[in-house]
């Protein structure tokens, strides 16, 4: 969802929080999608856990949604019972609300959260976004503005690989280069961006973006982004995955405009082994004998704890010490794994130094696919983006970061899958 919408889902869970409304209710989230990764985020913040994530579609089920089981509403037991709460952020809302209606559930018991937006919204966010521009042009001067409008952290670092190439072909003397995280940020600092500014609120880009639609001779700003969905006359997305047009491609040629020819370039990296040296000493990690696991992702299929934790056990038995690149209480470390954290300015050298990494695909990969390591990366088999399999836009050796990775499908539910990934530490 667009952050505006963001920050008013994020309030009304709030409030119904502080209320009490969500206390001791089975908390059910419907339907697949980033929107509900963010959801559960959200609840996580509270302290909430759902009890699962709903949804029609057969291939999602079964599947695991920012680690919570994906099942079918027919698998609800006692479905109309009162102290099952149910969670609706999707254009289908009045499709899904009447599915559950259907089944027993009262409409007070469902809470649906999408809004369409009203044309005084529109102009009232454009007017938003009219002042955020012109603090900025006072501020750093009537330069080009390049904004990055995702807090995917994989799309920065794609930008970077194509940055100095872009600079070539476009010399600009100076620029704004606007992200909307701290993340986003460490990221960019890997390659020769300058001017990296982080808004102050993550909702300041769908403003600037409003205003840009509204008035786009006033504005000199680029969206580095090959459709963003916002910008609703643009038609592109929908032609992701089709007959290769997969994640580098589209970048390569939509937001910059650079031939086939152009290739990703992974940045230099930065000597950081004395910083390392004390951090691998304090958490107690052996450098070269360290698997780093990355069981998160905001965009893509994941897989639950217990396979994290045996997959931990059978690799701190094979003499390894495992971590666990955990941000938050939102995203924990796995059962007896230690807790790591450092800037994603420096993930790259992390990885390299510990020698082994274990992730599901996310925008962590992108960052640290230029290290030196065993690096394997898991991908549901059943997971879809638009036209293609998540694998098949989203692998790193066809996007062109990383030709000794091992990519592997999983299929939800493979008991086993452990096995096969100790298999290649063996």
């Amino acid at each position: 969802m667009f952050d505006y919408k963001l920050e008013s889902v994020e309030k009304k869970l709030r409030k119904l929080y502080e209320k009490g409304r969500l206390s001791h209710r089975e908390i059910y989230v419907f339907g697949v999608s980033e929107s509900t990764r963010q959801i559960i985020q959200i609840l996580r913040s509270f302290h909430l856990e759902p009890m699962y994530v709903l949804d029609n579609d057969k291939r999602k089920q079964n599947t695991f949604c920012s680690g919570i089981l994906v099942i079918p509403i027919e698998k609800v037991k006692q479905i109309g019972d009162e102290q099952k709460f149910f969670i609706l952020y999707s254009l289908y809302w009045r499709e899904m609300s009447a599915q559950l209606e259907g089944y027993g559930v009262k409409r007070q018991n469902i809470l649906m959260m999408y809004q369409e937006e009203s044309l005084w919204e529109c102009l009232v966010h454009a007017g938003k976004g009219k002042r955020i521009y012109d603090d900025l042009m006072r501020k750093y001067g009537r330069i080009p503005v390049f904004l990055c409008p995702y807090t995917g952290t994989g799309d920065i670092y794609l930008i970077g690989t194509f940055w100095r190439q872009y600079m070539e072909k476009n010399p600009v003397k100076d620029y704004v280069f606007l992200v909307l995280s701290k993340a986003c940020e460490k990221v960019a600092m890997l390659f020769d961006i300058k001017n990296v500014v982080v808004l102050p609120r993550k909702v300041d880009s769908s403003y600037l973006i409003r205003y840009y639609m509204l008035c786009p001779e006033k504005v000199n700003l680029k969206l580095l982004n090959d459709s963003w969905a916002q910008i609703h006359t643009n038609p592109l997305e929908w032609f992701r995955g089709y007959k290769g047009l997969e994640f580098t491609p589209l970048f390569r040629k939509f937001v910059f405009d650079l031939p086939e020819e152009a290739k990703p370039e992974h940045p230099v990296y930065k000597d950081v082994d004395g910083e390392l040296e004390k951090a691998f000493g304090e958490l107690g990690l052996k450098a070269g004998n360290t698997v780093i696991l990355s069981p998160y992702s905001n965009t893509l299929a994941d897989l639950p704890g217990e396979f994290w934790e045996r997959l931990a056990r059978e690799l701190k038995g094979m003499g390894f010490v495992v971590c666990t690149n955990s941000s938050s209480d939102t995203e924990p470390a796995v059962k007896g794994t230690i807790p790591v954290f450092f800037p994603l300015n420096t993930a790259p050298q992390w990885v390299e130094k510990a020698g082994y990494f274990i992730g599901v695909r996310s925008g962590f990969c992108d960052v640290i696919s230029g290290a030196r390591a065993r690096k394997v990366i898991l991908y549901g088999i059943h997971d879809r983006f638009y036209n293609a399999s998540s694998f098949e836009y989203f692998n790193l050796k066809d996007m062109g970061l990383c030709e000794d990775g091992v990519e592997m499908e999983f299929e939800s539910g493979d008991d086993r899958l452990w096995e096969k990934v100790i298999r290649i530490f063996e």
